[in-house]
């Protein structure tokens, strides 16, 4: 009877929320129980679904804000893009503040920064470059076609002392309107010419009344104004007029996108060691680049993330044939080459900061041949090719014996001269010279080589790095191993150029050599460039060879210069007129908190920002189907 009458008050049979209130006062301390634990269940539920809805479609994405900090060794002197290239501080700031009418992407390709488009003749000599609109300087003045005509006669004016000096001599710059520039190549057609156009363009408002010949005196060097991404905002000095810390800010007239860091400051150290040190205090916040010997310097360091970004670049071993009578021999060379075991150099000289490599066209170039004939680590052939060419091997003890015989050779020829300089001065005969055992160089190596009278013996040069010099030495030990005499000289190197290279005064080089994002061999193995200025290093003087690389320059297809790059390493690998080692690794640390860094190969240091406007500290939520903050 109680249930009809309550139903009677309610058709509906579901209680109201007054009905609901006084649910407690019905209910058993059990029922009780089972429904509030009912109730904070479906609260959690609820809860658990919307965060996890949440988190499924709104997505972290980057914001704007955060600072950065770097240390970098040594000092700004020149931040100016046709002045910059000796330093690489100058390079690094340089190429923050300065637009060039190209640039590269992380890939390394030349694609438009200030210019919109731009056309190639069917001659490939002729480059016609259109300018984006509206372009402003960061003091707010219109940059035009004016600018990069003052530029490219600034870098061409011998006064001005710009190392661009050598990449435009010849190249003739014409406007055709306030957007509009061409350019006209001196003789034959240069594949790699738009990556030489990646420099800066400099203000003619400002540069334009200083004199070439005080170009280095200007203030503007160290407070400049450009066009790029980052402006100069303030620099600090010590006591001494040093500059200790360098700070650049987001362009506001920028006419690409804005960037999500909000201020970058660059503080300099004396060295390495130093600035290592300062970033692990969290005085900085990354480094520019970190030697392969200071690596365990910041073990254990979890907050710091590393960066390889391979170069373009590749270690060899360059022989001058015209030095040594013994690298005549192609069997000889190729006993050198089998004789090397590049793994070890690898680990022990790079720490495995490289790639080892069989040409002079690395990974990820035009013309890369991964199927390239390779001379791997073979000692017993090795040996096998020296005796084969007439290299006997002789223990050291007869080594010794040869040398004394040689110095005994020396000597009397050297008593007979000064008889006859003597003879009328004095008639006393002279005991002839005989060289003690003690006053010869103690063998060091279980056994020597010789042909008649002629010992295999080479004097193997290279720039005084440690990581060079750790490579020098493993190479030594491999040579000795199978005979060869081997002199290591470690020049210094501010002097290698002078002394070594321009010269060609070596035997067997070790050396690394940059060639840039375009692959062309030309500047490195035509017969035209085995003398200075030069880079034909081996000294390669084979008319095939020329042709291959004067063709591929005319090339019309991409696929038409692989074939003649295929051909061309075929034949540096038939004649070995030098053994590739390795391709390098550049090192590059940053605190964790830096992301969107995303580059893997550079071609100079300042290539380690070139996404630096995707970088950054801050996020927020965006869901995923708009814009929703």
């Amino acid at each position: 009877m109680d249930r009809k009458l309550v139903y009677s008050l309610n058709s509906k049979k579901i209680p109201t929320f007054r009905q609901i209130k006084h649910l407690p006062k019905i209910l058993s301390p059990k029922e009780k129980k089972l429904v509030t634990a009912l109730v904070a269940l479906s609260i959690v539920s609820l809860m658990f679904l919307t965060g996890r809805f949440y988190l499924q479609n709104f997505i972290p994405a980057p914001a704007v804000g955060g600072e950065y900090t770097e240390a970098l060794v040594g000092a700004p002197q020149y931040i100016n893009p046709i002045l910059s290239q000796t330093n690489d501080v100058d390079s690094d700031i340089s190429r923050l503040i300065f637009s060039g009418l190209l640039k590269y992407d992380k890939e390394l390709q030349p694609v438009p920064d200030l210019v919109e488009t731009w056309e190639i003749s069917d001659d490939q000599k002729t480059y016609t470059f259109v300018l984006k609109s509206n372009l402003k300087w960061h003091d707010g003045v219109e940059l035009t076609a004016d600018d990069v005509i003052f530029t490219v006669k600034s870098i061409q004016d011998p006064d001005f002392k710009s190392p661009l000096l050598v990449s435009l001599r010849g190249v003739k710059i014409e406007k055709i309107d306030n957007r509009t520039i061409k350019f006209i190549l001196p003789d034959e057609p240069y594949p790699a010419f738009l990556e030489v156009l990646t420099f800066g363009i400099l203000p003619e408002h400002i540069w334009g009344e200083i004199p070439a010949i005080n170009a280095n005196l200007t203030e503007y060097n160290l407070k400049p104004i450009g066009s790029g991404t980052w402006q100069f905002k303030s620099l600090a000095k010590d006591k001494l007029g040093n500059i200790k810390s360098y700070t650049i800010v987001p362009n506001e007239n920028y006419y690409g996108l804005e960037p999500y860091l909000e201020k970058i400051t660059f503080k300099f150290y004396p060295d390495f060691e130093t600035a290592v040190q300062a970033l692990k205090n969290h005085s900085v916040e990354g480094i520019s680049f970190l030697p392969k010997e200071l690596k365990k310097n910041i073990n254990g360091q979890k907050n710091l993330k590393q960066y390889s970004f391979f170069l373009p670049q590749y270690t060899a071993i360059f022989f001058n044939q015209k030095e040594n009578e013994a690298l005549k021999d192609k069997n000889t060379r190729e006993a050198l080459a089998l004789a090397i075991d590049k793994s070890e150099i690898l680990s022990e000289a790079l720490q495995l900061g490289g790639e080892i490599i069989d040409g002079p066209i690395l990974p990820g170039s035009l013309g890369h041949n991964p199927e390239i004939e390779k001379i791997n680590f073979d000692q017993n052939k090795a040996n096998t090719l020296l005796d084969h060419s007439g290299w006997e091997q002789i223990t050291p003890d007869e080594y010794i014996s040869f040398l004394e015989q040689q110095k005994q050779k020396e000597g009397s020829q050297q008593e007979t001269e000064d008889i006859v300089d003597e003879q009328a001065t004095t008639t006393e005969e002279t005991p002839p010279e005989t060289v003690s055992e003690e006053n010869l160089i103690e063998p060091t190596q279980p056994f020597y080589r010789k042909n008649g009278d002629n010992i295999l013996e080479i004097t193997l040069t290279t720039v005084d790095q440690s990581e060079n010099r750790k490579a020098a030495e493993l190479i030594k030990k491999f040579w000795e191993n199978i005979g060869v005499k081997v002199n290591l000289e470690i020049i210094e190197s501010s002097k290698i150029s002078r002394q070594i290279i321009k010269p060609r005064n070596y035997q067997a080089l070790l050396f690394g050599i940059i060639v840039g994002s375009d692959p062309d061999p030309y500047p490195f193995w035509h017969s035209s460039q085995a003398q200075d200025p030069g880079l034909n290093l081996a000294m390669l003087a084979n008319r095939k060879v020329d042709k291959i690389l004067e063709d591929a320059r005319k090339a019309t297809s991409d696929e038409e210069r692989r074939e003649k790059y295929k051909e061309f390493q075929d034949i540096l690998i038939s004649e070995l007129p030098a053994i590739f080692l390795y391709n390098p690794t550049y090192t590059y640390v940053v605190d964790q908190k830096i992301k969107g860094l995303d580059v893997d190969r550079i071609i100079i240091p300042a290539d380690r920002f070139n996404n630096l406007s995707d970088w950054y500290i801050k996020t927020k939520r965006k869901f995923k189907g708009g814009n929703l903050s």
